[in-house]
């Protein structure tokens, strides 16, 4: 029994860990999309007030 429930443990924890780690992964693409528009966005605008 107590196999049993080592083993839901230990899959509930591989679960939430999957999660975290599947959240995390949106939130870094998520930052590098937003810092590569901003880079982008300040390269075009320098550009256009230079040129």
């Amino acid at each position: 029994m107590k196999a049993i429930v080592n083993e839901m443990k230990n899959m509930f924890l591989d679960l939430f860990a999957m999660g975290k780690g599947f959240i995390y992964g949106f939130v870094m693409v998520a930052l590098l999309i937003l810092v590569g528009g901003a880079l982008l966005y300040g390269v075009l605008y320098l550009r256009n007030i230079f040129i």
